[in-house]
């Protein structure tokens, strides 16, 4: 299990690496491809998955800064994002006017990692708490 969670936070990293470059250098001229979507329709996909996903997890940071409760470790954050963005994917799933393959592939996907993430954290927060 434990290679397991090595390479999926492995294969996360160089994924968000190639889409945070491509999106800043490459807006314009690349776009995700998304069989069986309209550019229109990957459009809105995108507005109702990735903006709440944002503004889910800054919502969060700021509840938890209120309480006073800060990350128990360093892969916290990114299981924040990997909830936020599960959940919007399920109520996109369940709302948006076209559903296709694509759709449940990337839920199914997010699902997944979100499971590896939990796992990770809990870990991690094992290690820091011995020492």
């Amino acid at each position: 299990m434990s290679k397991l969670v090595s390479w999926v936070l492995i294969i996360a990293a160089i994924f968000f690496l190639v889409m945070a470059v491509t999106r800043v250098f490459f807006f314009e001229s690349l776009d995700f491809p998304a069989p069986g979507f309209t550019a229109q329709q990957l459009s809105d996909w995108k507005a109702r998955t990735l903006e709440p996903t944002v503004y889910l997890t800054l919502l969060y940071f700021i509840y938890r800064y209120f309480v006073g409760k800060n990350p128990t470790s360093t892969i916290w954050p990114v299981y924040v994002v990997t909830a936020c963005f599960t959940a919007t994917q399920f109520i996109a799933l369940v709302t948006f006017q076209v559903l296709n393959l694509f759709m449940i592939f990337n839920f199914l996907i997010t699902l997944f990692a979100l499971f590896i993430f939990r796992i990770a954290h809990n870990r991690r927060k094992k290690e820091i708490s011995t020492f």
